[in-house]
């Protein structure tokens, strides 16, 4: 799932300034890991993704 730099900008601040997040800091390393093979469930994260709010994967590089 590819991702917008919300996730990193605000896990950075959080880091910056010494406040835990680490609910983000999951989310986010699920989501790079998720940018590798296709598993069934990144794809059905994607496509729910899509349809609730209109995020398109960025074309793989």
């Amino acid at each position: 799932v590819s991702d917008s730099g919300e996730g990193r900008w605000t896990l950075k601040a959080a880091i910056d300034t010494g406040v835990p997040a680490p609910v983000l800091s999951s989310a986010l390393f699920d989501r790079f890991s998720s940018q590798g093979e296709s598993e069934f469930a990144d794809k059905l994260l994607s496509a729910m993704r899509y349809a609730f709010g209109g995020h398109v994967e960025k074309p793989k590089t």
